[in-house]
């Protein structure tokens, strides 16, 4: 029998063999045979691009240092889905995560019992922890002033362990988001995610917002220059309370679903938290304490060289982290799901809110030298934008 089970292609071929072959490639041999598997499908609706599904198991015999039950997390069928996770990698990148770093790093994640990524098939399956024993805080509800306080410091702990350390091993083993390579593309997946976002979400944006939003298309690419300007710090990149569980003391916090990790701006991970976990007027009264919190953890976690007002301008300037990765995921993930739709249309009224607030216009950047190669860039997807929306009208 091959030691390597086959990446399952849905939950039907997650049985009892199949489970047992992947506790054995995991390293977890000592575990005894499972001979029954009840399935059930979680997650459905908080945005995870893929399928989780929460397995009890029955052993034969006793097994008390087995786990009761465990989540088999597997790649999406979903045509579009599958498309975007293909193009900026998100399966490989979680593989890699729980593979490469999350034994070591200083933010709780689910224990990996096994893991495999396909590249040719875009497939996935990890065998996880089961944290539905820790408490979790609806999204949509957000969280309250102390939750968020114990976020933001649990993210400072985890960026100041690679602050500025992302071009060595094993970050550059997973992703680099600010890679000049990726730019390009980010721009022309969120200009090409504008229309579906615009048809779906349309009355949340205002005359002014929409028109900051498109300018954010033709301007991506070099938004996502002037980041990589700044410090760097591994992230996770979908930094929020769905993808969160609240153990009892006031710092127990593990995180899940790290599809979007990498090296990145570290403010990216905060902004993304404030500006969409938290309701708009907990985020307003929060944030300049929320942001001291983050700068006096990095502090004592040994980072040096960045001052609190620095902090401060570049929470300011990576909200608009948030809405790359909300039109990109309306225009890409399947948002059939009446929960999912929901939830990106109150974390876009959550973003945009935020955006006003911060005024965050001013760190969109400017026009680039004329004829250059950003200036040709930016005015080609500004007019194949604006070519598609006059055939769209007529």
């Amino acid at each position: 029998m091959d030691s390597t089970p086959a990446i399952p292609a849905g939950s039907a071929e997650v049985t009892p063999g199949w489970v047992r072959q992947a506790f054995a490639a995991g390293g977890r041999a000592d575990i005894p045979t499972v001979e029954d598997v009840d399935v059930e499908q979680v997650g459905v609706g908080i945005g995870h691009v893929g399928e989780s599904l929460r397995c009890r198991l029955t052993y034969a015999g006793d097994a008390p240092a087995a786990p009761a039950t465990v989540v088999v997390k597997l790649h999406s069928s979903h045509p579009e889905t599958d498309k975007l996770a293909r193009r900026v990698r998100l399966y490989r990148r979680e593989c890699a995560f729980y593979q490469l770093l999350s034994h070591h790093a200083p933010i709780r994640s689910p224990i990996l019992y096994y893991g495999d990524y396909e590249r040719r098939s875009n497939r996935l399956v990890l065998v996880l922890e089961d944290l539905g024993g820790m408490g979790r805080v609806d999204e949509i509800e957000g969280a309250n002033s102390e939750q968020a306080m114990s976020v933001v410091r649990a993210i400072a702990r985890f960026h100041a362990y690679s602050w500025n350390k992302t071009g060595t091993a094993p970050y550059i083993d997973i992703f680099d988001s600010l890679d000049p390579k990726w730019r390009p593309p980010v721009q022309l997946i969120y200009l090409a995610s504008l229309r579906r976002t615009f048809e779906v979400f349309g009355d949340h944006f205002s005359q002014h917002m929409q028109r900051i939003t498109e300018t954010l298309g033709w301007r991506a690419a070099d938004y996502m220059g002037d980041l990589a300007t700044g410090p760097r710090a591994f992230g996770h990149g979908d930094y929020r309370l769905d993808n969160m569980f609240f153990g009892p003391g006031p710092d127990d916090l593990a995180v899940i679903d790290w599809q979007v990790c990498g090296g990145n701006n570290p403010l990216g991970d905060v902004a993304y938290f404030l500006g969409g976990s938290l309701p708009v007027e907990v985020r307003r009264s929060i944030e300049r304490g929320a942001i001291a919190e983050y700068h006096d953890t990095l502090g004592r976690e040994g980072v040096e060289g960045i001052g609190l007002e620095d902090c401060w301008r570049l929470y300011r300037q990576n909200m608009f982290v948030r809405m790359l990765v909300i039109v990109i995921s309306a225009g890409g993930l399947d948002i059939s799901n009446e929960r999912s739709v929901r939830l990106l249309g109150l974390g876009l009224d959550r973003t945009l809110a935020a955006l006003e607030d911060l005024e965050a216009e001013e760190f969109l950047p400017d026009r680039r030298r004329l004829f250059g190669p950003s200036w040709a860039f930016s005015t080609a997807s500004r007019c194949a934008y604006g070519a598609s929306k006059r055939l769209r009208k007529s």
